[in-house]
């Protein structure tokens, strides 16, 4: 059964081409060139008309939004779902929480923006994809919390794929005498994945024309984005990403690039030193990496998943007959393996790498896109909370992930001209605001520091000494080295 739902012939294809890909260094030949963004997401003068553009796309039913979410919070120090870990915000708000409030949000704003009223029937559906691993405690977790006031019926739970392993000449490794060794096949898997289920039958009957994909594991995505897809749609590009300007150069993300003329992700431990570090002759603009009085960095383009699609082209990617599909070359991975030992008795891990494993990237399938990929340079601090390491780390934790969105939150209130009192967490519930806007209610008031600010409830800090905006703070934050609590402070002059 296991056998039969492989696919030999397919599979070996695969494998075939991946390997003589990977030998010939075809993917990585070439120079490469800096893919410059098309546009800033803070344009003043533009962001507005994409943002109705998006929020239009929403409400004529044309929106759909692929959620990655495969993977487990083992690096989190849990076993479950990474969608399901708390990240210590006050509210206690989960990953898929913040998320798909955050989706429910849009859709309101969106029916606001076609009809005037909130309450309008606006749904844009949600497809999750899972693993073997995650599946069963995902949906389950959706269910039990109502799905988050999303319509359980536009929400579509799909299973991640996986791939045999190998051994080098090109045999299918066994891990038992009747079981295959299997490695699940990356993110770039998603496009088998939505055409098996029948996920993209399911968008083209709704009349999808547009879909935004994004990591469960980035707290600050603005889910849908609609100023992004608003931007892509203007493009009437087949592709689009959202990137951001490298925190460093040697920042530990991989950048858009151009290869032949095409589209490509080198990935950061691809890339030489010399290229990461590269700068511009041109002085930077505002805002732009770089030394003072340096150049900008060349390679600057930070791949962060935030990615658009057409349907039509999401389409041609995903079928199986397709030139993308048929022509697609795996990342190759020389692995220790569990394969069943000589007797059959048991399953044993060689020392040293005794197979392959194969696997695919989303951003992949860019190149085939040609000239039809438009680039949108996001803003760091309100597009990019990354949650990939323990508590503690100091770096892409929840920690620094909460820290960020609560400065992003206490900024909007004070843009609002509001105040928070006190230098702890504060949270603004998505069903309040979606991306700072609609808060205008908080001009004048004071917000208690450690609270979260949730629809139709205003938090009362008249209790706590006032402070001016200029002055709020007597300290400095916590240096995020690991906890918080643990962290040092120091006096500020």
């Amino acid at each position: 059964a296991q056998l039969s739902r492989i696919g030999l012939a397919s599979v070996k294809s695969v494998f075939s081409r991946s390997m003589a890909d990977h030998a010939s260094g075809s993917s990585t030949k070439g120079a490469i060139e800096p893919v410059r963004a098309d546009d800033d997401a803070s344009n003043p003068e533009m962001a507005e008309a994409w943002k109705v553009a998006g929020l239009r796309a929403a409400a004529n039913g044309e929106l759909a939004v692929v959620l990655l979410a495969g993977g487990q919070g083992t690096r989190l120090g849990s076993s479950k779902p990474k969608g399901m870990y708390d990240i210590g915000l006050p509210s206690g708000r989960t990953l898929f929480r913040l998320q798909c409030e955050r989706l429910a949000r849009l859709q309101r704003d969106a029916a606001r923006h076609s009809t005037g009223k909130e309450a309008s029937p606006i749904t844009i559906p949600l497809y999750v994809m899972t693993s073997p691993f995650t599946h069963a405690e995902t949906e389950a977790y959706f269910e039990s919390n109502g799905y988050f006031g999303l319509d359980a019926k536009a929400v579509t739970f799909f299973q991640q794929g996986d791939l045999p392993c190998f051994s080098e000449a090109g045999a299918i490794l066994m891990k038992s005498r009747s079981e295959v060794a299997t490695a699940p096949d990356g993110n770039g898997g998603v496009y088998k994945a939505l055409h098996a289920s029948g996920c993209v039958a399911d968008m083209k009957r709704r009349g999808v024309k547009h879909v935004y994909a994004y990591c469960v594991d980035n707290a600050a995505v603005k889910v849908g984005d609609p100023v992004f897809v608003g931007f892509c749609v203007s493009k009437a590009c087949d592709a689009g990403a959202k990137v951001i300007q490298k925190a460093y150069p040697t920042e530990p993300v991989g950048v858009f690039t151009r290869r032949d003329g095409k589209v490509h992700v080198v990935e950061y431990s691809e890339m030489p030193e010399s290229l990461a570090t590269a700068r511009l002759e041109e002085p930077k603009k505002a805002g732009e990496t770089g030394d003072p009085g340096g150049g900008a960095l060349k390679f600057d383009a930070a791949n962060i998943v935030l990615h658009y699609y057409s349907i039509s082209f999401l389409e041609s990617c995903c079928d199986p007959e397709g030139p993308v599909q048929r022509q697609l070359a795996y990342h190759v991975a020389r692995k220790k393996i569990p394969v069943v030992s000589d007797d059959g008795k048991e399953s044993v891990t060689p020392i040293k790498p005794n197979g392959v494993k194969l696997e695919a990237f989303i951003f992949d399938v860019y190149k085939y896109a040609g000239d039809s990929v438009a680039f949108l340079n996001g803003v760091r601090a309100e597009d990019f909370a990354p949650v990939k390491n323990a508590e503690g780390a100091g770096k892409d934790s929840p920690c620094t992930a909460r820290r960020l969105l609560s400065d992003l939150h206490r900024s909007w209130i004070e843009k609002n001209g509001g105040e928070v009192v006190g230098d702890g967490l504060i949270e603004i519930a998505p069903a309040v605001s979606y991306a700072g806007d609609g808060l205008q209610f908080a001009k004048g008031r004071r917000f208690a520091a450690g609270e979260s600010v949730e629809q139709n409830v205003l938090v009362d800090a008249t209790r706590v000494p006032a402070k001016s905006a200029e002055n709020r703070r007597e300290t400095e934050r916590e240096e995020i080295r690991g906890d918080e609590d643990g962290a040092k402070r120091a006096k500020t002059k």
